[in-house]
């Protein structure tokens, strides 16, 4: 599940007309959101405030297994549409399998950009003990262009902030992402481009490759990687899939991944991951189930990604699970009880039969 201040940023980004999903970066966005997810640690409580539609704080507290904690604050020169624990829509809350058709993309791109430009996005937060500071900067200096700084200081640390900049442009078919780090002087060049069917053919899917070159400016190295996505078009009428390759000759990595939703409710995932220098690779599974709160079939016509329903359905819980040979298993369950959002989670290793439980932990997330 997000927290608070990741909500509001991709609140932000949504209101703006930004499309995340165009980003190399999230070119296996499917096959992450159900094997990559994370599961709570012990007890933690995220508390948040709504003084204004602008200024938003953000306070956490992890009581196990060791007493930490953090004070963070927000600030949009644009008023968010965020609501309350208790009336936000569940499925904008986590990180799950989501289908958003470019249709929909741009539809949602000519509603938000009315006034967007040059609108920005402030960022701070503060980790007790120890004073770790992290911030952000978020603006947008064009309908196609966004900056993006971060920065984070260890008072422990010698040495100064560890800053990270982004400079991102998207057209929508293609999209190239600029970025440069401070503390390894690592700079890089991310792109993405999208390939259209030929007019004379239906379009059923979509083909998507993208590619990564970095070179650090201090130890003199530098490294590249690339991607090739396929994704079913929800206008096709086809069954949701998503094919991904990603290849990195330097460190000897490649991975595949396939994504296939079974059902309204029901999304699965296998991925392989294999090491070409040292022969070692990894196999994983996992499924995403969900269960929805269903009114009857007389309620109003409404878009939902783009699609036309005429039963309106809303997320109510969400179930995670996956197993791997080098993760071994993980169980997840997220939900909303009166006015809370919790989390539920565990990580376990089969092999290990005298202490299978790794790690357990319960999160809980209340704002208003």
């Amino acid at each position: 599940m997000y927290d608070f201040m990741e909500y509001c940023l991709r609140r932000y980004y949504r209101q703006s007309g930004w499309n995340e999903e165009n980003q190399y970066s999230n070119l296996c966005s499917w096959s992450r959101a159900l094997l990559d997810f994370y599961t709570p640690q012990g007890l933690s409580l995220y508390l948040s405030k709504l003084p204004t539609p602008q200024f938003k704080p953000s306070y956490t507290m992890n009581a196990l297994p060791s007493l930490n904690g953090s004070i963070g604050y927000l600030y949009t020169s644009r008023s968010l549409d965020i609501g309350t624990s208790a009336t936000v829509d569940f499925q904008d809350m986590v990180d799950r399998f989501r289908i958003v058709s470019p249709e929909y993309t741009e539809t949602q791109k000519r509603t938000f950009m009315l006034g967007s430009v040059n609108h920005y996005l402030l960022y701070g937060r503060m980790f007790f003990p120890g004073a770790r500071l992290e911030a952000m900067y978020a603006r947008r200096i064009s309908d196609k262009t966004q900056c993006l700084v971060t920065a984070v200081n260890n008072p422990r640390v010698s040495g100064l902030p560890e800053v990270a900049m982004q400079l991102q442009y998207d057209v929508g078919k293609w999209c190239s992402e600029c970025s440069y780090t401070t503390d390894d002087g690592l700079l890089g060049l991310r792109a993405l481009y999208n390939f259209d069917q030929p007019e004379s053919a239906i379009p059923t899917g979509q083909w998507a490759l993208g590619t990564e070159i970095y070179y650090g400016m201090l130890d003199k190295s530098a490294g590249l990687s690339t991607g090739l996505r396929y994704r079913t078009l929800p206008s096709s009428g086809s069954p949701p899939i998503c094919f991904t390759y990603t290849l990195n000759p330097v460190v000897g990595h490649m991975s595949t991944a396939y994504v296939a939703q079974i059902s309204e409710d029901l999304a699965m995932c296998s991925r392989y991951d294999f090491s070409i220098y040292s022969y070692e690779s990894d196999l994983t599974f996992g499924f995403e189930y969900r269960t929805k709160n269903r009114q009857d079939n007389n309620s109003p016509v409404i878009q939902v990604n783009g699609n036309n329903s005429k039963d309106t359905e809303k997320l109510q819980g969400l179930i995670k699970a996956r197993i791997g040979f080098t993760e071994g298993l993980a169980l997840m369950w997220e939900g909303r009880f009166k006015n809370t959002l919790f989390s539920i989670g565990l990580t376990a290793d089969l092999s290990n039969r005298s202490s299978p439980i790794r790690t357990i932990g319960i999160e809980m997330q209340y704002f208003g």
